[in-house]
């Protein structure tokens, strides 16, 4: 168990965190996580799920913070301030119809800021910074998904249109694939366009996504109207020891007070 929890402490410094990761065995649960805490019960956590619970806690506390460089690029956390940016693809067309399955903004507007609102209260939301000009130039959305039988997190994204054609969203899904598979050990990655989302479809197979299936009208699109959503899989290599109810079964999250 102390290895475990050594190593998770040094992936929580990693990234700029002190959270303390500690034992208790008053505790009723196998853990407890709050923003400030991590509490195990190594009396009723298994050998072989040590791993998983130990990860699952750490992905609670870090994934909403967590920051991702890349040559070109940053990932962090939706501030009120990127509002402008963002505007830079959230007036196009083609993108908020492909993506969001909305109308594009005309104009900075209340409309406008109450999707600034939501952004800021979505802490897996990430936007992508293109460290040359410091300016948003697209989001990477990660989103807990609670129907599979392993701990799955759906991956949606959208780049600029000015910025396309660069690699820039390749460069920033990967780097997002890479770190909640083998940094945060996630067992499972979800990703879906439209058929007509060839770039999109292109990109996932890159990255090593397998197409998974069909979702018969899935998606209402607000030019070609109900349409098929194609899914995608990306698994962390290795066997999955836990399945996601064995996980959460046993844990509490953000209350330390038990």
């Amino acid at each position: 168990m102390d290895e475990w929890i050594d190593r998770y402490r040094q992936l929580l410094r990693q990234y700029g965190l002190n959270t303390p990761i500690s034992i208790s065995r008053e505790i009723g649960k196998k853990v407890i996580v709050s923003e400030n805490e991590i509490l195990l019960n190594d009396e009723r956590i298994s050998e072989a799920e040590r791993e998983s619970c130990i990860a699952y806690a750490v992905r609670q506390v870090l994934l909403p913070k967590i920051e991702i460089e890349t040559e070109r690029l940053l990932l962090r956390p939706f501030r009120m301030s990127d509002s402008e940016d963002c505007f830079g693809f959230l007036n196009d067309r083609e993108d908020c119809c492909n993506d969001g399955g909305f109308e594009p903004f005309k104009e900075m507007d209340e409309e406008y800021f109450l999707l600034m609102q939501k952004f800021s209260q979505q802490p897996l939301r990430k936007m992508i910074v293109c460290k040359e000009t410091g300016k948003v130039i697209g989001t990477v959305n990660i989103i807990e998904v609670s129907d599979r039988a392993v701990e799955a997190y759906e991956i949606g994204y959208c780049v600029s249109k000015t910025h396309q054609r660069k690699g820039y969203g390749y460069e920033a899904v990967k780097a997002v694939c890479d770190c909640l598979l083998n940094t945060l050990h996630t067992d499972m990655l979800i990703a879906g366009a439209i058929e007509k989302n060839t770039v999109s479809l292109h990109m996932l197979q890159k990255l090593g996504f397998a197409f998974e299936g069909r979702r018969t009208k899935g998606f209402y699109h607000p030019v070609y109207g109900p349409v098929d959503l194609l899914y995608y899989v990306l698994e962390r290599p290795g066997k999955m020891k836990n399945s996601l109810w064995e996980i959460q079964n046993g844990i509490d999250r953000n209350d330390s007070s038990k």
